[in-house]
């Protein structure tokens, strides 16, 4: 029978001892379908059984009790027959309050309560399994504040439950950093034991404990990773006394809801019918928690699997990618005699600037130099073109190819600080999966403690003892092989952490040699421009000269032209009839002009070029001294560490 639950309907439809007695019997004739029903009010006794109690022990009918705490359902979990110290309870009920918000979606407020009855005409089922699911792992559960305090008040969980229901509701990142666990909360011992309901089918001796495990579950939707966290809480309560079972199942999706039902359908063992034999019902209660552990182990395989694929896909680039021991540096001369020589004295200079500029080489010797042919300028660049390559395969073995020279960026091109990132998203995946098989493994193995402790003790009575022991030892036999599974990815995940690191480190060494590559690749190119400076320099040094040398022969010669064109201009007056001969008179007129006149001008030449140099050696002093000055002050502002 399934139904779905509503504490704002529940209590008006199946009302307590204070509902009218005609809505009472038409809604028993109506249940077990018989007219002949008829129910009968009788006051005095219980006026009397009050009456004998004292006021303050309020040790009246159990039942009673149950549906006065019912009642006030919303202070649990003050509302717990058995007391716990209030400081616990008063700091849940606060927890509850603070998180209602974010854990509880009260438009999709809908409990699942499916219930296998023994086949009798009673009310008390053998079975009762709720269900209780949110959209995934981090959305807010599909029922109201209300409803899971009213379910959790009926059943008298135990407020340590709301611990694992806690992990659900609206959250942006996954809380609890991976929390398993198991708590066990027996009522089996004389003053342990919870009040006897016989209405209820409650014999006051229970078996109780709860678990929250986690495990991976494929997302289909998913595009970049397949996999999802997934967490289950799980709490269980087992009547010694009669059989009945009670489960309450929180999960971010319906799959174990449609599985229990269904293996509770196929399979002989679960059926409600089994519920007749307290023995065959245990039973059942451990198949079903069989079902609730292998769920945290079945999908471990392909997990595994997946991120040994991805791992594997991004360390291949770095155990593949060539990467040559010699640099390939263009082959560059020496730099060969320019013309110009340089000496400088550092033992008293701080600085090591020049302390002499250098000196220029006589003018007609360079004036020789350029009067040589262009071909042959002694030049650093003046390279001898290589030779031509060997034809292929020539002083190689057949069939094998010349090994040609890499990409200089082919380094740059296949790695990148995106592949390093994926490498830290693949291992915090493995620690997280490593973190959850761990407390997985806690959870089975103190599963498998407390049943064993369960199977030793003498509370539960030695006849139904003996009857349960070989369940307990199957149960425990098929725990433990699951638990092996998960040791097994266990061992897997972390040899592929330890490969992970190892692909890191590498990873790590190819980013630093890809910033190396980077520095050659900038430094080379930086040679290569100052090599164009510098034959850029040379020329423009030639021209200079060149130029000079120009400039010298204008100067030598312009006095004489400029005289030559005064005197024929007809200011003076020369005796054009008189005989050709040597004309001392006007010799020396001519060279007391053209000298004077001639050394003037390379007199002002030399001057203005001298000048100019010592000008610009005193503009270079400055600017040396001023930077060293500017970085010293610097150095002392900032010492190093």
């Amino acid at each position: 029978m399934s139904t779905y639950y509503n504490p704002y309907i529940s209590w008006e439809t199946y009302s307590d001892y204070h509902i009218r007695q005609d809505v009472l019997s038409a809604w028993l004739r109506w249940k077990f379908n018989d007219n002949q029903i008829q129910v009968h009010v009788s006051v005095a006794p219980i006026r009397a059984v009050h009456q004998q109690l004292p006021p303050l022990n309020m040790d009246f009918d159990p039942h009673d009790r149950l549906l006065d705490v019912c009642r006030n359902y919303l202070t649990y979990p003050n509302t717990l027959l058995k007391r716990l110290p209030k400081n616990i309870l008063d700091r849940y009920q606060a927890y509850l309050a603070r998180n209602e918000a974010d854990l509880f979606d009260e438009y999709r407020a809908r409990i699942l309560l499916w219930e296998a009855w023994s086949g009798e005409n009673n009310l008390a089922n053998v079975g009762d399994n709720s269900f209780i699911e949110s959209e995934h792992s981090r959305a807010p559960l599909n029922c109201s504040a209300p409803m899971l305090k009213l379910v959790l008040t009926f059943h008298q969980v135990d407020p340590s439950f709301l611990d694992y229901i806690f992990t659900f509701g609206d959250q942006e990142e996954p809380q609890d950093a991976c929390l398993s666990q198991f708590q066990s909360h027996d009522a089996l011992a004389i003053h342990e034991r919870l009040p006897f309901i016989p209405q209820l089918g409650r014999s006051g001796k229970e078996i109780r404990h709860s678990f929250l495990l986690r495990s991976v579950e494929r997302v289909p939707e998913a595009t970049s990773w397949p996999w999802s966290v997934r967490q289950l809480a799980a709490y269980h309560s087992f009547d010694v006394g009669n059989g009945r079972t009670i489960w309450i199942t929180a999960k971010g999706n319906d799959l174990m809801q449609r599985r229990i039902m269904d293996d509770t359908a196929d399979l002989p063992a679960l059926r409600a019918s089994a519920g007749r034999d307290v023995a065959a019902s245990f039973e059942a209660a451990l198949g079903t928690l069989l079902i609730y552990f292998a769920w945290c182990e079945e999908n471990w395989r392909w997990f595994v699997r997946d991120i040994e694929d991805h791992i594997r896909q991004e360390l291949r680039k770095a155990k593949t990618v060539p990467i040559d021991e010699k640099p390939y540096f263009t082959n560059v001369p020496q730099k060969m005699n320019t013309g110009l020589t340089t000496s400088s004295k550092s033992s008293h200079n701080p600085w090591n600037y020049p302390e002499k500029i250098p000196e220029k080489r006589d003018i007609f010797s360079s004036f020789r130099r350029l009067s040589r042919p262009s071909w042959h300028t002694p030049s650093g660049f003046d390279v001898p073109p290589p030779p031509p390559p060997p034809p292929p395969g020539h002083g190689q073995p057949a069939g094998q190819a010349r090994r040609e020279m890499p990409d200089d960026t082919l380094v740059l091109k296949i790695f990148s600080y995106k592949d390093l990132q994926k490498l830290i998203s693949l291992g915090e995946r493995l620690e997280e999966s490593l973190l959850i098989i761990n407390l997985n493994l806690r959870v089975l193995q103190n599963a498998c403690e407390y049943y064993q402790r369960l199977a030793d003790s003498e509370d539960i009575g030695k006849e139904i003892k003996q009857r349960f022991v070989k369940s307990i030892a199957q149960f425990q036999v098929k725990t433990r092989g699951i638990i092996e599974n998960l040791e097994t990815r266990q061992m897997q995940l972390l040899s592929l952490r330890k490969r992970l690191e190892e692909g890191k480190a590498l990873f790590e060494s190819l980013l630093q040699y890809r910033g190396l590559e980077v520095g050659r690749i900038f430094a080379e190119h930086g040679h290569k421009s100052a090599l164009v400076m510098q034959n850029i320099a040379y020329r423009t040094e030639q021209e200079t000269v060149t130029v000079r040398v120009i400039t010298v022969i204008t100067l030598l010669f312009l006095p004489a032209t400029f005289l030559s064109s005064f005197f024929q201009s007809g200011i003076i007056d020369w005796d054009d009839a008189a005989s050709i001969g040597f004309r001392a008179d006007a010799f020396r007129l001519f060279m007391a002009i053209c000298v004077p006149f001639t050394a003037a001008a390379l007199i002002g030449w030399l001057v203005t070029n001298k000048w100019g140099d010592l000008r610009s050696r005193r503009k270079s002093l400055e600017d040396t001294t001023a930077t060293m000055q500017a970085l010293l002050t610097q150095q002392q502002k900032d010492p190093p560490v």
